[in-house]
């Protein structure tokens, strides 16, 4: 079970996943070695999936942020599967109930790149686009 303190620590490691377990023991009043056997419960336990960083696609090149629902027409996920597991402009993809049946996140270079696209999407269904103004909260 998770209680408080591995709360804690988890909200430590969102905001730096860098952060050495000494340090982290210092912040919470435990000892680095006891941070160190609560992470690793933590992530035998499925909780803590991976570590990563964040980074920002603008300053990399790629203002144009869009969230693309897909309205597949055949029932041939596999072939749309293999699509975005190879498209390295989806960031993301979820399964969505209600309108759609999946909603992918894509960073782009132009528009040029996200017209190409939606040109591929076409093979797999229909789209329905919305770009980003502007990201407020990670």
């Amino acid at each position: 079970m998770v209680d408080n303190i591995d709360l804690k620590i988890l909200a430590l490691l969102k905001e730096n996943s860098r952060m050495q377990w000494k340090d982290i023991g210092q912040l919470i009043h435990m000892t680095g070695q006891s941070v160190g056997n609560r992470i690793r419960r933590l992530e035998d336990m499925g909780i803590i999936e991976q570590y990563t960083i964040a980074t920002n696609k603008a300053k990399l090149g790629m203002p144009i942020t869009a969230f693309i629902t897909i309205f597949l027409e055949s029932s041939n996920h596999l072939a749309f599967r293999t699509f975005y597991e190879k498209e390295e402009s989806i960031t993301e993809v979820h399964r969505i109930s209600g309108e759609g049946c999946f909603l992918l996140t894509a960073h782009f270079t132009s528009n040029e790149a996200l017209d190409d696209l939606l040109a591929e999407l076409l093979k797999h269904g229909n789209y329905r686009v919305n770009i980003s103004i502007g990201k407020l909260k990670s």
